[in-house]
């Protein structure tokens, strides 16, 4: 009798001192300093909703199971300890390793901890209602029904019989996880049995060395009595008894629940028999094991071996394509193995190290046990290497034809989430179309100067996270335009707001990409194509809910452009693409001075019109411009009738077989019947079909003879690439013109490459479908330097082209409804000198010369020179004069002295016009990895922490009475 009261007592003891241990740290230490805090970041963005909500239920368990223990079982000590150890404690260990170890689940992990969950809950019915089934029949049900025998409310809908039937395939499970977990729990309860006893000599030892005093004395010097009083004794206690808990917790852990197991086995069993219950319970079991089985298996292994090789055939680029979905599943599985799991199988040596090198145990025996824990948390490790992120991305990127982070978003942002992981400033793929920045406010004003006009858009930002965001536009205007300024405020004022500088492209992106680290205001507009743009601006204040602060709460950005007249009026800006900027119904906007209201869809996806009509209707006339060094630009009006169409030409066709033109099936066999009806009869059309890797370039002599249905679309093709198949499949042969037919291909997988294509003949990129978002420096050079141009169709290239070379020699460009013309004429000798300063001495068409300006520098830019650099400088000259954006000059704006410094140091280096691509991947800091570990502290060396652990709370102590007392 007396050693079953020590018992009772024990136990008792054991689940108070836990429970009122942990609470009292809880609630007296933990909610009132970060509680508070923790809400309103949740309430800011700053915390992710479900860790607040798993922090809220790790404190929620024991205070709920204390609450229930007190109620139901507080004169049953043994019903207390199983109830801790079979509800309490896997619960709270369970909220703890979601909280802190797992991140995004994977189905087999999810499979696992549901499992897990469902059966704490069936022991939980068990403990408090016993078995579902009839009960009169039989005897010594469970320990803790002599009370409790009616059924759980949630479980009279279903009946009687269904509920015995659910409670024995719960129960059946239930054997599997206690075996399973009680085994996994089994490896650190040994070491940390070893451990405690020996801390607890190692503690009784420092003790009475009295190192800890000094760290002591600070603490209650600095005002810190309370935490040297209360919490620094409860937290030892808590450890203390956590420690020892968690020893037997194995062996308690899994005889509950196999014990529980068996009782509702035999329960089942005398009500429907042996048969019923041996065939429900191996039945669930059987099907448990089937899922899980399935479950193990992980995509990435076939993925990434069905891609080892590039296909040698179309018959093998055909049953690769059919498989894609499940390539897909593999790649992307394998890029996010560090948020999906715990760790690779071969990093995962944290067993090994604990039982070699603090338990000194044998090197094959160590490797043995690591073994067999690697099979137990088969659903938590990765079947590959770390090194399959970056092969994984590569291939996702050669076979899908666009970044990973582009194609599969969402899945990446999911994963991202599931973590503190925070993401960059930089607005990156990940941030396309995200909804953080909203448009408060747009307006657009235009001045028509009779055949032009000069076009303001005023944007007002205001952000919708706690975080400095960018904005980020991809944008198209008319090849003829002019953007001539970018401004930023803080306010409207127009008189504070911060100017822009003209720089060298590569200067410009490189101080503007330090600035976005450094986190201070940046703007920048570049031009990536002979019609795209893109506009970038930081930092957005962020949005607070609690702060006040005097600092900025909204940003404000001017961009101006000069543009000619069209049939259809005014063009504004087309939006290619958006990065965390959005607009809605509540956004104000004005267009040339009327208010405009969009609704529903419209408003959530038109930026601006297409065109803003004329008020000034008069006809069309010719414009001119004589710029420094006696350059004159002529711009003529060009009616439909003057446009024509090649004849007589030998004409090159390339084509884009990528997979991303398998979108445009239909186009291109429209243009290639489009060629075979118009051009190939009056002129010599061959035809180049570039491939990607695994199968080589093909050349079609007459492009008649071409079936443009049997093209199979597959992998990823750059266009410098391209060019580059085209110069070694010509040989000898020249043309006149050479077309490019892609799509709007993938910028975000061009690279910094400058491979050596010489295209004497012009090179004009038909895209269908669109324009892309832009090009590489080295694509866009090319070009530019042949003559070249884009088109969206191979007719509109073709007149351009045709009606370019009847215009005569010095036509510079057909583009926009005018020809545009250079002229040079011969410079005194007395000007030559100087000729930087004689800026025209008339004062006719001032706000025309912008526009004149950008043709001229197209002009110089198909000048060969044999300094590129020397060349590249008298564009940027003229772009500077005139402030224009240009494919070789930039717009930033700086708001202080140290961004001028380093955009002037920039601008004296030799790379200044060397502009990268900026892909917008943005690189995912890795969450680390549970399992891997260098070396496990000596037992003797968690003293040490912990003694550390105090300085640091004295320190921490001493740094707030300072700042007080300041």
């Amino acid at each position: 009798m007396k050693i079953q009261q020590v018992f009772d007592g024990s136990f008792q003891t054991l689940f108070w001192v836990w429970n009122l241990t942990f609470i009292s740290i809880v609630y007296l230490g933990i909610l009132p300093m970060i509680g508070v805090p923790l809400v309103r970041a949740t309430i800011d963005g700053i915390i992710p909703l479900e860790f607040s909500l798993t922090l809220a239920a790790t404190s929620a368990v024991p205070t709920v199971c204390t609450v229930i223990g007190a109620g139901r079982f507080s004169k049953q000590p043994l019903q207390l300890m199983r109830w801790f150890y079979g509800v309490e404690a896997p619960l709270f260990l369970l909220c703890l390793l979601r909280l802190f170890l797992l991140r995004e689940l994977t189905p087999a992990s999810y499979q696992i901890i549901a499992t897990i969950a469902l059966c704490i809950a069936a022991f939980s019915v068990e403990m408090l209602y016993g078995y579902l089934g009839k009960k009169e029949n039989f005897q010594n049900i469970s320990d803790s029904q002599t009370s409790h025998n009616k059924q759980p409310i949630f479980l009279n809908s279903i009946g009687e019989k269904r509920s015995a039937w659910l409670q024995l395939g719960c129960h059946s499970l239930m054997l599997v996880v206690g075996i399973w977990a009680a085994t996994l729990l089994l490896y650190y309860a040994v070491p940390v049995a070893l451990f405690t006893l020996y801390g607890f000599f190692t503690v009784v030892i420092e003790f009475f060395k009295f190192t800890w005093v000094s760290a002591f004395w600070d603490i209650f010097r600095y005002g810190g009595w309370v935490w040297g009083l209360i919490w620094i004794p409860l937290s030892f206690i808590f450890f203390g008894l956590t420690c020892s808990l968690f020893v037997v917790m194995p062996s308690l852990y899994g005889f509950l629940y196999i014990h529980s197991g068996r009782k509702i086995w035999q329960s089942f069993a005398a009500q429907y028999g042996k048969n019923k219950a041996l065939i429900g319970s191996l039945g669930v079991i059987a099907a448990w094991l089937a899922i899980f089985s399935a479950l193990q298996q992980q995509p990435q292994v076939a993925a990434l071996k069905m891609l080892a090789t590039p296909p040698a055939n179309d018959t093998v680029r055909q049953t690769l394509l059919a498989k894609s979905d499940m390539i897909r599943s593999g790649l992307v599985n394998a890029y996010l193995s560090p948020y999906r799991y715990l760790s690779t199988v071969g990093e995962n040596n944290h067993i090994y190290e604990i039982y070699k090198n603090s338990l000194n145990w044998p090197d094959g025996a160590a490797k043995t046990v690591q073994n067999s824990y690697n099979v137990l948390m088969s659903p938590f490790l990765y079947l590959g290497s770390s090194a399959d992120v970056k092969k994984a991305e590569k291939l996702y990127g050669e076979f899908f034809d666009t970044e990973l982070q582009k194609g599969d978003t969402e899945a990446v942002k999911h994963a991202v989430q599931s973590t503190s992981n925070r993401e960059e400033a930089k607005a990156g793929l990940l941030n396309v179309n995200q909804e953080k920045v909203w448009l408060q406010s747009q307006e657009v004003t235009v001045k028509e100067n009779g055949d032009w006009a000069d076009v303001q858009l005023y944007e007002v930002y205001k952000n919708q996270t706690p975080n400095l965001q960018e904005v980020f536009y991809y944008f198209s205007l008319p090849e003829s335009a002019a953007v001539t300024g970018v401004w930023l405020g803080d306010t409207g004022d127009l008189n504070k707001r911060f100017v822009f500088t003209v720089s060298p492209r590569g200067a410009a992106q490189q101080v503007y990409n330090q600035q976005l680290v450094q986190r201070v205001d940046p703007a920048l507009v570049e031009q990536i194509s002979p019609k795209q743009y893109r506009l970038r601006a930081f930092p957005i204040p962020p949005k607070r809910e609690f702060t006040q602060t005097e600092e900025p709460t909204e940003m404000h950005l001017w961009l101006t452009y000069k543009v000619m007249r069209q049939p259809q009026g005014w063009a504004m800006p087309v939006l290619a693409e958006k990065r965390n900027i959005f607009w809605n119904q509540n956004t104000r906007r004005t267009i040339a001075g009327k208010e405009v209201k969009y609704s529903g869809k419209e408003a959530r996806e038109i930026w601006l019109p297409p065109f803003l009509p004329a008020v000034a209707q008069q006809p069309l006339t010719a414009q001119q411009a004589v710029l420094p060094g006696g350059n004159i630009i002529s711009a003529k009006p060009l009616a439909d009738a003057n446009y024509a169409l090649l004849q007589g030409k030998k004409l090159a066709v390339i084509l884009d077989t990528s997979r991303s033109m398998a979108a445009q099936k239909k186009e291109v066999k429209e243009t290639f019947e489009w060629l075979k009806t118009n051009a190939a009869g009056k002129n010599a059309v061959d035809l180049y079909v570039a491939s990607a890797a695994g199968m080589p370039p093909k050349f079609v002599e007459d492009v008649r003879n071409f079936d443009a249905a049997k093209v199979i679309f597959y992998g990823t093709i750059q266009l410098k690439d391209m060019l580059q198949q085209f110069a070694q499949l010509r040989d000898d042969k020249s043309y006149d013109t050479v077309f490019l037919v892609s799509d709007r291909h993938s910028y975000e997988l061009s690279d910094d490459r400058k491979p050596k294509v010489s295209i004497s003949a012009p090179l004009w990129t038909v895209h269908l479908g669109g324009l892309p978002s832009g090009y590489d420096d080295a694509t866009l050079k090319a070009i530019q330097d042949s003559g070249g141009g884009v088109a969206t169709d191979m007719k509109e290239a073709m007149q351009r082209v045709a009606t370019t070379a009847a215009s005569g020699k010095s036509t510079v460009s057909v583009v926009d409804g005018y020809v545009w013309s250079y002229a040079k004429t011969p410079q005194p000798k007395k000007t030559a000198k100087s000729a930087a300063v004689a800026e025209l001495k008339d004062t006719g068409n001032e706000g025309f010369k912008p526009i004149a300006a950008r043709q001229l520098i197209t002009a110089l830019s198909k000048q060969k020179s044999s300094n590129q650099l020397t060349q590249l400088d008298a564009m940027h000259a003229l772009a500077k004069n005139f402030k224009v954006v240009t494919p070789y000059s930039s717009m930033i704006v700086l708001v202080n002295d140290a961004q001028r410094e380093q955009l002037k140091q920039a601008e004296a280096k030799s790379d200044r016009f060397d502009r990268e691509v900026e892909s917008g991947k943005e690189e995912l800091t890795k969450p680390n990895n549970p399992l891997n570990v260098s070396g496990v502290p000596e037992p003797e060396e968690w003293l040490l922490l912990a003694v550390g652990a105090i300085g640091l709370l004295a320190v921490f102590l001493r740094q707030r009475r300072a700042k007080l007392i300041g």
